[in-house]
Protein backbone atom coordinates (compact mmCIF):
# COMPACT_ATOMS: atom_id res chain seq x y z
CA UNK A 1 0.00 0.00 0.00
CA UNK A 2 1.27 3.55 -0.97
CA UNK A 3 1.30 5.95 1.87
CA UNK A 4 -0.99 9.10 1.46
CA UNK A 5 -1.27 12.27 3.20
CA UNK A 6 -5.03 13.64 2.38
CA UNK A 7 -4.97 11.97 -0.97
CA UNK A 8 -1.21 13.29 -1.61
CA UNK A 9 0.92 10.36 -2.28
CA UNK A 10 4.28 10.83 -0.12
CA UNK A 11 7.34 9.40 -1.83
CA UNK A 12 10.24 8.59 -0.38
CA UNK A 13 13.44 9.52 -1.61
CA UNK A 14 16.16 6.44 -2.96
CA UNK A 15 19.44 6.92 -1.14
CA UNK A 16 20.59 4.52 -3.98
CA UNK A 17 19.75 7.14 -6.42
CA UNK A 18 20.81 10.33 -5.58
CA UNK A 19 20.49 13.34 -7.84
CA UNK A 20 24.23 15.07 -8.77
CA UNK A 21 23.06 18.21 -6.63
CA UNK A 22 22.88 15.91 -3.32
CA UNK A 23 25.70 14.23 -4.27
CA UNK A 24 28.27 17.48 -4.35
CA UNK A 25 26.40 19.41 -1.65
CA UNK A 26 28.31 16.26 0.80
CA UNK A 27 31.65 17.15 -0.52
CA UNK A 28 32.66 19.05 2.60
CA UNK A 29 31.76 16.29 4.66
CA UNK A 30 32.97 13.53 2.66
CA UNK A 31 36.20 15.43 1.89
CA UNK A 32 37.26 14.70 5.64
CA UNK A 33 36.42 11.06 5.74
CA UNK A 34 38.08 10.18 2.39
CA UNK A 35 41.43 11.81 3.01
CA UNK A 36 41.57 10.15 6.58
CA UNK A 37 40.53 7.10 4.56
CA UNK A 38 43.63 7.78 2.32
CA UNK A 39 46.21 8.43 5.70
CA UNK A 40 47.28 4.78 5.83
CA UNK A 41 47.93 4.69 2.13
CA UNK A 42 47.10 4.54 -1.41
CA UNK A 43 43.68 2.72 -1.90
CA UNK A 44 40.92 2.36 -4.94
CA UNK A 45 37.50 4.25 -5.71
CA UNK A 46 36.15 0.48 -4.45
CA UNK A 47 37.76 1.05 -1.32
CA UNK A 48 37.09 4.54 -0.41
CA UNK A 49 33.49 3.71 -0.72
CA UNK A 50 33.66 0.69 1.56
CA UNK A 51 35.73 2.33 3.92
CA UNK A 52 33.45 5.47 3.99
CA UNK A 53 30.35 3.29 3.81
CA UNK A 54 28.75 5.16 0.64
CA UNK A 55 28.13 3.55 -2.51
CA UNK A 56 30.84 3.85 -5.23
CA UNK A 57 29.31 5.74 -7.98
CA UNK A 58 29.23 8.78 -4.80
CA UNK A 59 32.67 8.25 -4.41
CA UNK A 60 33.98 8.34 -8.05
CA UNK A 61 32.22 12.00 -8.17
CA UNK A 62 34.15 13.23 -4.44
CA UNK A 63 37.49 11.47 -5.94
CA UNK A 64 37.53 13.42 -9.37
CA UNK A 65 36.68 16.83 -7.01
CA UNK A 66 39.68 15.97 -4.85
CA UNK A 67 42.10 14.87 -7.96
CA UNK A 68 40.95 18.29 -9.96
CA UNK A 69 41.95 20.21 -6.80
CA UNK A 70 45.01 18.57 -5.87
CA UNK A 71 44.02 16.90 -3.05
CA UNK A 72 44.80 13.44 -4.06
CA UNK A 73 46.06 12.02 -7.33
CA UNK A 74 46.41 8.59 -8.84
CA UNK A 75 49.38 6.23 -8.90
CA UNK A 76 49.75 5.50 -12.86
CA UNK A 77 49.73 1.21 -12.63
CA UNK A 78 46.34 -0.11 -12.02
CA UNK A 79 45.25 -3.32 -9.90
CA UNK A 80 45.11 -6.33 -10.90
CA UNK A 81 41.23 -5.62 -11.12
CA UNK A 82 41.68 -2.59 -13.61
CA UNK A 83 40.78 0.17 -10.77
CA UNK A 84 43.34 3.14 -10.39
CA UNK A 85 45.01 3.31 -6.81
CA UNK A 86 44.26 7.03 -5.55
CA UNK A 87 47.29 8.42 -2.55
CA UNK A 88 47.14 12.13 -0.40
CA UNK A 89 49.42 14.50 -1.82
CA UNK A 90 51.27 16.85 0.37
CA UNK A 91 50.45 20.22 0.59
CA UNK A 92 51.73 23.56 1.77
CA UNK A 93 50.51 24.32 5.02
CA UNK A 94 49.31 20.37 6.11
Amino acid sequence: MTPTIEGTTIRYADPTNRSVREIVRDEQVMRRRILAALADGPLTVPEIAAAVERPTHEVMFWVMGLRKYGWLAEIKEATDEGYYPYQLVEREGS
